[in-house]
């Protein structure tokens, strides 16, 4: 079995106590049916805690104020004080580590949603690359696993990620040719004509980012909407469709789209940006990080949905409504802003999204279906 992660994988370590949020709370956390058995045949004193604070029809934790009921005041385990390490569940023991599976592989990632991963991620200065290794370990079979379709994801995904690492290039011309290249792979496939794939794609990683490219692009650009009014309303057609795991989370939203949106025009909303661009140089390489953190662990997964278009549409939509946060956030706290604040918003934002599998499968169909999240649109805001 090959399991892949990333350079700065090994890097993280839980920091506990000290962290500025806690990953036991605002989500139900699912116990593995191993776990479970070990919780029913516990001996000892704790046994009886464990009997009453686990929901054993639906196998999570029970909560208290949203907080799961092991979680003490020091905001640490009790499970794994008074039972042990071995007595955390799955998922306790692997987050933030996440687990994508194909057949013969295992791609692992550190979740955004855990603030000491997104410190370790947003800190990145050099280009983040990936380490295979071959290890013994249960291999399982997929029924109509599709290996020439996988083979070009994997392909493709390499491609993506070395032109989102070309640091030669303008960022939105980065997006644009990300954008192209994943829209006509989508057609190939729409069309059954995966056969004519690695030609249009090699023609697209030959074309580069001239005046050709760039005049097709502005060919099919929006150009009767203000990127401005496109962002206010891509927001309004997520946010009302979306479940909110912590509370306060839509007045997060609110706080910081309001000091962006409310009160300028367009001319003011892309002079605020830009300024912050200049006073914030660091979210230009923070922008290629979320890129490749949301094309690495969602684009291949489309071997078993044949969304290809739709995972790249949420990789750039998440990585500029977090932008628009940053900006939001500049201007609230008076023109000031901060790795903490940057890490804060990417964890916040995280959580809401993926640890939720109705957000997540919601953002996913608003993609694919809703047209304020067209081609030509998403050309527009980049």
């Amino acid at each position: 079995m090959e399991f892949t992660f990333p350079n700065y994988y090994k890097e993280f370590s839980c920091i506990a106590g000290s962290c500025p949020d806690i990953c036991c709370a605002g989500w139900q956390i699912v116990i593995d049916n191993k776990t479970l058995k070990k919780y029913q045949h516990f001996k000892g004193p704790f046994h009886n805690r464990l009997y009453n604070d686990i929901d054993w029809k639906e196998h999570v934790f029970r909560q208290y104020n949203r907080r799961c009921a092991f979680l003490n005041e020091e905001n640490l385990c009790d499970i794994y004080t008074e039972a042990g390490p071995k007595m955390l569940c799955d998922t306790c023991r692997n987050y933030p580590r996440h687990i994508e599976e194909f057949e013969g592989l295992r791609e692992i990632s550190l979740s955004l949603s855990c603030p000491e991963a997104a410190r370790i991620l947003l800190s990145q200065k050099e280009k983040v690359h990936f380490v295979t290794i071959e290890k013994e370990a249960a291999e399982e079979t997929y029924d109509d696993f599709d290996y020439f379709l996988f083979t070009a994801l994997m392909d493709t995904r390499d491609l993506l990620i070395k032109i989102i690492q070309n640091r030669n290039v303008p960022i939105r011309k980065r997006l644009w040719k990300v954008l192209a290249i994943t829209h006509d792979f989508q057609l190939c496939l729409n069309k059954n004509e995966l056969f004519k794939w690695e030609e249009i794609r090699k023609r697209h990683e030959d074309s580069g980012f001239g005046k050709t490219f760039c005049d097709k692009v502005h060919s099919r650009m929006n150009t009767s909407d203000t990127s401005k009014d496109l962002f206010k309303n891509m927001w309004k057609t997520i946010v009302p469709e979306m479940e909110v795991l912590r509370p306060g989370w839509k007045e997060f939203l609110k706080e910081r789209l309001d000091s962006l949106y409310i009160s300028s025009g367009e001319n003011d909303y892309i002079y605020q940006k830009s300024e912050f661009d200049f006073y914030c140089p660091d979210w230009q390489i923070q922008e290629e990080q979320l890129l490749v953190y949301w094309i690495y662990t969602y684009f291949c997964g489309a071997v078993y949905d044949d969304e290809i278009f739709t995972k790249v549409k949420m990789a750039v939509v998440c990585t500029l409504f977090i932008h628009e946060l940053d900006v939001g956030t500049y201007l609230k706290n008076e023109h000031h802003f901060n790795l903490n604040d940057q890490i804060q918003i990417c964890y916040q934002f995280s959580r809401e999204l993926e640890h939720s599998d109705l957000n997540l499968n919601k953002f996913q169909e608003l993609m694919s279906e809703n047209n304020i999240f067209s081609f030509e649109n998403l050309l527009k805001i980049c």
